[in-house]
């Protein structure tokens, strides 16, 4: 896993350079290009991901967590990581407007997720707190 990532580093570069160029002659093909490699990789992680998501649940376990807790952590990370990635799609095309909406977009299902939590965590403190 840890040698893979200099290659897509690398591939990264050579086609960040390459973009450079494909971007002012062809700007569509680029972002599609870029597009493209994202998947590509993403789709190489994915196996990880499954190998990071049990390690998280079997650390859980062990440590007493509720699924009540951990459950909104992953959707988060989730969130976070797919709102990113349309973010940084938009702002390639040179929509920035549209990015800060996909960035809001993401924001406020983030606090959806965590409100929940936030809830239970509320619970807890007033029972300790006597209220």
């Amino acid at each position: 896993m840890l040698l893979w990532l200099p290659l897509v580093i690398g591939l990264g570069l050579v086609l960040t350079v390459f973009q450079s160029q494909l971007r002012e002659e062809q700007p569509s093909w680029a972002v599609l290009l870029s597009m493209a490699f994202v998947v590509i990789v993403l789709g190489s992680l994915l196996t990880h991901f499954s190998t990071a998501l049990q390690t998280l649940t079997v650390l859980a376990r062990e440590a007493s967590v509720s699924s009540l807790y951990l459950n909104p952590v992953l959707k988060t990370i989730g969130v976070a990581y797919i709102t990113s990635f349309g973010v940084e799609v938009c702002r390639e095309a040179g929509e920035e407007a549209i990015s800060k909406v996909v960035e809001l977009a993401g924001k406020l299902v983030i606090l959806l997720i965590a409100l929940p939590v936030l809830q239970a965590i509320l619970h807890i403190l007033f029972g300790i707190l006597g209220f």
